[in-house]
Formats: structure tokens, sequence, C-alpha cells
């Protein structure tokens, strides 16, 4: 009957009893004895503690070696010490940024098809907040910053331009006719972090959801020219497809959703370069002083409510 009730069969309670019985109710736990002897434990943890922590195990491994007090490995003295060390702080909350709405930034990027050892890359451009593919060229070979120029400049007369441009910082985007273009319209242009792909995540996704389509196509025997799949592609991400990240909405009802409005575009852009020259006065590090920009124009645009900052992460 206790057996039933602890969940247990009968011979696995009558061993347990048995083993009680056996170590006749010690309160000492059984198991291997300690490496480290009583005496030579308390030393350690003296030195520890009176080096203010800094020594670690195979530090002190080294010292009790030199003390004769025995050798043991950093693993075993690590265990000597563990209670001492000041717990870790808990690790951040994943930090990501949602625009909240259409035209306040896009973001561009390109992927490589290669076909019949010809290398041919498409260059996207989406708005941040609707994931809507505003624009899209297949470039011969590696893009060139008339490509960049051509195909943005196409979307800033359908679409008008954004406020902000986010892009990988590739070298592409430092050629004097991007910047002159970019600078004609009045758009400021954000650049990732260096090697934090995440910052750019919604485009990178994008990016594999247009490979990953035009290979499923492929793969049932959709032939013909990379260019037609990949508008059929660009077409389901854009005006088929069910977003449950935009409430079920498709990438292109959530762009065409106006209820926020823009602010002037000159003032926004004031408003950045006051913020990065008080972010640049404030830094203490070379890499404070180096991201005051992206900082500055994500301050800005929280401030004007077009941004919000959550800890949320989907795979949407």
């Amino acid at each position: 009957m206790v057996a039933e009730v602890l969940g247990l069969t009968p011979r696995s309670l009558s061993t347990w009893i048995g083993r009680q019985e056996q170590e006749g109710g010690s309160s000492e736990q059984p198991g291997r004895p300690e490496a480290i002897d009583a005496v030579a434990r308390g030393r350690i943890r003296a030195c520890y503690q009176a080096h203010y922590g800094q020594w670690g195990p195979r530090v002190l491994r080294a010292w009790c070696e030199r003390e004769g007090l025995g050798s043991w490995s950093a693993t075993t003295i690590a265990t000597a010490i563990a209670d001492l060390k000041r717990p870790e702080p808990p690790e951040p909350p994943p930090r990501r940024l949602e625009v909240t709405a259409p035209d306040v930034m896009w973001s561009e990027d390109g992927t490589g098809f290669r076909r019949r050892g010809r290398k041919r890359e498409l260059l996207v451009v989406q708005d941040e907040h609707a994931r809507l593919k505003l624009n899209w060229r297949l470039a011969d070979g590696p893009a060139r910053s008339t490509d960049v120029v051509s195909y943005l400049a196409e979307a800033f007369e359908q679409y008008g331009a954004p406020l902000v441009l986010k892009h990988d910082g590739d070298s592409i985007f430092h050629e004097r006719e991007v910047a002159r273009l970019l600078a004609r319209h009045g758009v400021v242009a954000l650049t990732s972090p260096p090697h934090w792909p995440g910052y750019n995540g919604k485009q990178e996704r994008s990016m594999r959801d247009v490979k990953s389509y035009e290979r499923a196509m492929r793969r049932h025997g959709i032939k013909g020219r990379l260019a037609d799949r990949l508008d059929v592609t660009m077409q389901d991400l854009n005006d088929d497809r069910p977003r449950p990240v935009l409430g079920g909405r498709t990438a292109r009802e959530a762009y065409e959703d106006r209820s926020v409005p823009l602010p002037d575009r000159r003032a926004f852009m004031v408003a950045v370069d006051q913020e990065e020259a008080r972010l640049t006065a404030a830094a203490t590090t070379r890499r404070e002083a180096a991201s005051a920009r992206r900082r500055a124009i994500e301050n800005t645009l929280v401030s004007d409510g077009l941004m919000v900052i959550t800890g949320c992460v989907s795979h949407d």
C-alpha cells in the first residue's frame, strides 16, 4: 500500500528500506569522500577571499602545489570555492526594435544566385514595418553602385522616400552616387553594427524566404527564367501570404495602413544631428562614440513614437 501511494514498485521500496537500515540512520551523505581535506579546503577558501576573489581555480591550483597542500584539478578547486563566488548578473532580455508605421524605415540587402556557373545578385529593398518588398533588381554578377542607385530611385519615385534607409554598411553604400541619391531625397542612412546580422533581422529573414520559395518552385518542376520565378515569389510574399506578425494581414495591406503620420523630414534630420552630438559628447569609449549615429536615429524614432523597443523575439 505504501509503495502504491508513493508511486513505486514494492521491490524499489524494499530496496530503499534495506539501504536505510544498513546505514543505521547515519546523517552523513553516502558516496565518494571529499577530494580536498577540511584543512586544505579552509586554506584555499581563505586565500581566495584574501585576494578579493581574483585568484581563479587554475591560479589556486598552482598556489596549492607551491604551498605543498596537494595537487588537485582546477575543477575540484572550483567546487571548493563555488559558494564564495559572486553570482553572475542575468543576461539582458533580447532587444528588438519594431517600427510602428510604413515608410519610417526601409532596409536594403542582397543575396546571390548561381545558375550554370554564373553568379547573379538579387537586390531587395523592403519596408521595415510591413515587410513589403518595394523594389528588387536582379543584377548580372555582383551588384554595382549604378544598380543600387537605379533600383532605389525607382522605389523612391513610386512610393516616396523613407525617413531612414537601413543597410549593412557595405562599401557600395559609401559610393558617391548612392550618398548623393540619399541626400537629394533627405533620407537618413542607418548602418547596422558590424558582426550583428540580427540587427537587420527582418530583411535577412525575407531574403531566406525569397530563396526558399524559389528553390521550392524548382523542386516542383517550375522551369524558365530565374527572374520569372522571383516575380512569382515576390507576389506571394507581398500580396498573397497572410503574416501572423502583422495580425493576419498581407504585407501590402499593412503597408497601405497610414494611421500613423510621419514627422517633418527636415525637423527629423535636425533632431537626429542634435541627439548624435549629445551622445558623442557623453561617450566614454570609442565604441560608444562609433555607435552614436545609430543610437541617435533609434532614440529620435522612439521619441517620435515611430519605433518601440521590446524584448519579445519572434521568428515570424
